[in-house]
């Protein structure tokens, strides 16, 4: 058996991570989870981060357990290069001076177990999809209608106050979330968990890879392991 520590914000994060890296790896996972308060952004990572990772490196040296730290990026600087957004001066002052999260926890990780990623205790690798997690899920379920990460919508919610700044109006179209309800109920799943589980079982890796330079990303750091 394979042990996957995860720290993400839900079950249904996990659930998805879980499958996601059996189709990836052809191996299967039980999951440590690690949870983040909903909703808490990187200020909550950075504050769960040190205790997750003191605790991987106390265990020391693993056979077959492996990590990820999971974080959607929600409008941040878009890892590795940082292109400026077109769209900045739409954005509200809090997106506009985000940080790449990324970089971020790659930093964190990198003073607590060090640079060099053979030395650390278990294998691990940075989850950070452009935009949210419901973006690789869309690209996913209906690949024919959501072609490419950089087409997709950039909140979670049409209802959300950033959603209607950026837009200036209270008739926000779809936004993610929105649309992987509408998926879902289009699929007839009857819950987010049975969703994310259908996403993942769907997964082409190489199709996703091309159409989300977020999930390349991902992949390329699993395949190290």
């Amino acid at each position: 058996m394979n042990y996957l520590y995860i720290l993400s914000e839900d079950d249904n994060d996990d659930t998805f991570y879980q499958n996601c890296l059996a189709r990836i790896t052809e191996k299967s996972y039980e999951v440590i989870p690690q949870r983040l308060r909903k909703g808490g952004g990187i200020s909550e990572v950075k504050r769960k981060l040190p205790l997750f990772l003191r605790q991987i490196k106390n265990t020391g040296k693993v056979e077959n357990t492996f990590f990820i730290v999971s974080l959607d990026n929600d409008r941040s600087p878009i890892h590795p290069d940082h292109p400026k957004r077109p769209d900045l001066s739409k954005l509200t002052k809090a997106d506009a001076n985000k940080s790449c999260r990324f970089c971020d926890i790659e930093q964190a990780i990198e003073l607590a177990l060090g640079s060099c990623t053979e030395e650390w205790p278990i294998p691990g690798a940075i989850a950070i999809p452009v935009e949210m997690i419901e973006s690789w899920q869309l690209l996913i379920c209906n690949p024919d209608q959501y072609t490419s990460e950089q087409g997709l919508p950039i909140f979670p919610d049409k209802r959300g106050a950033a959603a209607k700044h950026y837009y200036k109006s209270s008739n926000v179209p779809d936004q993610l979330k929105d649309l992987k309800r509408r998926e879902q109920e289009r699929l007839k799943l009857p819950s987010s968990k049975a969703f994310c589980i259908y996403c993942a079982e769907k997964l082409d890796t190489k199709a996703l890879m091309e159409k989300s330079p977020s999930f390349a990303q991902l992949v390329e750091q699993v395949n190290k392991w």
